[in-house]
């Protein structure tokens, strides 16, 4: 059965009937999406696919990293330990959206009401230093559903979690909820951090390894210990091999924890990893051509350098196109577009795809050939 039978069939009668009412109506399978302009002029920023929801808290945690306690609102349908969701808040005027990890647990969402998301303010960054100030006394903002497949594997499997900075953030909620829920699976983090002022959550995380003795927590001081390399690994979680290693950080650490753990023998099936960032373009460098881009609907045609390469998005925006964009690093899917033809390659899961149509995000898709797009 194709995917498109299976999302037809998924559709229940009453549903069908909506649509129906909603399209002879207003030209929009739901009523609200006709409604939204009218509704944003009582409530600015409302929108029909994401959550009004209220921040409560913005509560510090270092100089440079803090949290906003935020209570959803009831049409949010809550999230899985390690998921990341979109929050959009005005500012002046315009719609400011960025993409942040929640950093508390499922468990803590069911009993209070409030999600939490720990986000480290960039330096020269024009949105993540503003919703620490615009949301110092509350306010309100819209959360997407939470999206990601950045979860604890299913089954028993025991994990190795290897963080650095703010990529801290989806195993904070992991390990919280194991320790929630019960789960009893074997957990190991280690926690990549500048120095001793940088180690987020130390208290709360020692706390969960002293009352769990299936849970551990290992801080590495970088400014002592240095950057992860094979001798930590295999002195600190000798047994590494038999785990699934998860990997969340900043691009630089992610490759090097990759390339040292392949080399050390995990297969890439054991290996998980989320950027904090931008992936990187990384092309067989046996096998890069220069590649020919045609976007059809904007009339241009571009020259993709395989000595330089940048995403399709780049490609199109260098040559004067505006295709829809948001997050830029594979989260948001707001630049999905067709390819009608030739292969790219998706930086974000460094898989290769075919040749002929299919949906890609052109944020994180690389031309390997000569493409084909619907733009």
């Amino acid at each position: 059965m194709s995917q498109a039978e299976t999302s037809v069939q998924s559709v229940t009668p009453l549903e069908r009937a909506r649509q129906w009412v909603s399209q002879s109506l207003t030209q929009e399978n739901q009523i609200t999406a006709y409604l939204e302009p009218l509704i944003q002029v009582v409530l600015p920023g409302w929108t029909t696919d994401a959550v009004r929801s209220k921040v409560i808290q913005v509560r510090p945690e270092t100089n440079d990293v803090y949290t906003l306690v935020i209570r959803p609102g009831k049409r949010w349908k809550g999230f899985k330990a390690g998921q990341h969701l979109q929050i959009t808040a005005e500012q002046n005027g315009s719609l400011q959206t960025r993409f942040f990890s929640v950093s508390s647990a499922p468990a803590y969402f069911k009993k209070t009401g409030l999600i939490e998301m720990s986000i480290r303010v960039q330096e020269g960054g024009r949105v993540t230093p503003w919703l620490r100030d615009a949301f110092a006394a509350g306010g309100i903002c819209n959360l997407s559903p939470a999206e990601g497949d950045f979860t604890l594997p299913e089954g028993n499997q025991p994990v190795l979690m290897i963080a650095g900075g703010s990529g801290i953030t989806p195993f904070r909620s992991m390990l919280s909820q194991m320790a929630a829920s019960g789960d009893k699976r074997d957990a190991h983090l280690m926690f990549y951090v500048r120095d001793a002022s940088n180690a987020l959550f130390q208290e709360e995380f020692e706390k969960i390894a002293a009352e769990h003795d299936n849970i551990r927590v290992t801080f590495m001081n970088s400014a002592e210990k240095g950057v992860f390399s094979a001798e930590h690994i295999k002195e600190i979680c000798p047994d590494f091999a038999e785990r699934k290693v998860m990997i969340c950080g900043p691009t630089p650490m992610i490759q090097l924890v990759r390339q040292v753990v392949s080399g050390e023998g995990v297969s890439a099936d054991n290996i998980m990893f989320e950027y904090f960032g931008a992936a990187p373009i990384e092309l067989d460098r046996a096998d890069a051509k220069d590649a020919y881009v045609s976007f059809e609907k904007g009339g241009v045609a571009a020259i993709s350098s395989a000595e330089n390469p940048v995403s399709l998005l780049e490609l199109a925006e260098q040559n004067g196109l505006k295709p829809l964009a948001g997050c830029r690093v594979g989260v948001c899917h707001q630049c999905k577009c067709t390819k009608k033809s030739g292969v790219v390659l998706n930086t974000l899961t460094g898989q290769y795809s075919d040749t002929g149509r299919e949906d890609i995000q052109l944020c994180v898709s690389v031309p390997v050939n000569d493409v084909v797009l619907d733009v």
